[in-house]
């Protein structure tokens, strides 16, 4: 079963990319758009795989880390989760998610795209006593962090984030719009990215 892939970057788009290996192999592998702002000015990628085999087929999931891998692996055990809304959950990046389930912070998982009150509610109760939860290291401390703005982003984060996305073709005059209103938890790029495609 495929667990890891490392190679070359055949064709990406924000929910796919497609891997060719050493053995001259091209694998399709399902991503978020976490992954993607990640990964796409990159020729050589690595991924953790979550290979998924039911009776109708078989796919492939990528991840940055084998901690996301297993929040994943964990997501889609709960009833009503599947993997479309699983890899939406993990789009908030694993330190908040994991800050969100230790904090029994409902609000923040109930604002994902199709994730109502009671997925919340369920994600909150199934994982929160998880050994993996509890150990694992949270990547980000909310209680710290200050709201930002454009102007409290640093003109060289702000200059990349800009020239990034509109080397793929968005607006930029809305990329700014969006800028000024972030959450303040998104304040590394390979966050920011993600949260502005998202909403733009």
């Amino acid at each position: 079963m495929l667990s890891y892939i490392k190679w070359e970057m055949k064709n990406l788009e924000i929910t796919s990319v497609i891997i060719l290996t050493e053995s001259w192999i091209g694998y399709e592998i399902i991503i978020n758009e976490l992954i993607y702002a990640h990964i796409y000015d990159k020729k050589e990628i690595e991924l953790f795989v979550y290979h998924n085999i039911t009776e109708n087929g078989q796919t492939l999931f990528g991840f940055l880390t084998f901690d996301d891998r297993t929040l994943f692996k964990e997501l889609i055990k709960i009833s009503w989760v599947w993997w479309k809304v699983a890899q939406n959950i993990l789009s908030l990046g694993s330190g908040r998610l994991k800050t969100a389930i230790l904090e029994d912070d409902k609000k923040t998982i109930e604002s994902i795209k199709w994730v109502g009150k009671k997925m919340a509610e369920k994600i909150v109760l199934e994982l929160s006593d998880k050994d993996f939860i509890k150990t694992l290291q949270t990547e980000n401390n909310l209680s710290t962090k200050k709201a930002w703005s454009t102007q409290q982003i640093k003109k060289d984060m702000k200059a990349e984030i800009l020239s990034s996305l509109t080397l793929m073709w968005y607006n930029g005059k809305k990329i700014e719009d969006i800028l000024q209103n972030l959450p303040e938890w998104y304040d590394t790029i390979e966050t920011i990215i993600p949260f502005v495609i998202k909403n733009i």
